[in-house]
């Protein structure tokens, strides 16, 4: 059965702490409000309203610091990126080897991480098969959400 828990925000946090310490990782000011910012909002989050997040007032916008931690959330396995949306979404099972699938509601954008362990096998014996190395994988399935749809 496919798994759609999600940690808490706190959880998160406390599991990239442990793994940037144990990894011997920086765990910047910057990367942590990132990370807090998309945890917190628990939804796909374009990295201009990212930005807008973390940055103080009176205090100038920098966007390379947020797309450089952005990516390192990613590389982590802490946050998937939403191709279609160009948008981000925390992950609600960071630290496990697996390939969520995302259900994206086409209409208001809501986002629901699916982890299903058994279509990920499928996945990576149809590439095989075609003789593909198996890689990253991004499903994003996009249709409607029970809000949208009533």
């Amino acid at each position: 059965m496919p798994s759609t828990h999600r940690r808490t925000d706190e959880q998160i946090l406390h599991d990239a702490t442990a793994h940037c310490r144990e990894k011997g990782l920086r765990l910047t000011a910057g990367r942590r409000r990132v990370l807090e910012v998309l945890a917190c909002r628990g939804d796909a989050v374009k990295a201009y309203d990212v930005l807008d997040a973390v940055t103080e007032p009176g205090r100038k916008a920098m966007p390379p610091v947020v797309y450089r931690a952005l990516d390192f959330w990613i590389e982590q396995g802490f946050v998937h990126k939403i191709e279609s949306l160009n948008a981000y979404f925390s992950c609600g099972h960071p630290l496990h080897n697996h390939g969520c699938q995302l259900l994206v509601c086409s209409h208001c954008g809501k986002t629901v991480e699916v982890c299903d362990g058994d279509l990920r096998e499928q996945l990576a014996e149809t590439a095989r098969r075609n003789g593909f190395e198996y890689g990253r994988v991004v499903l994003e399935i996009h249709g409607a959400c029970p809000a949208c749809c009533s």
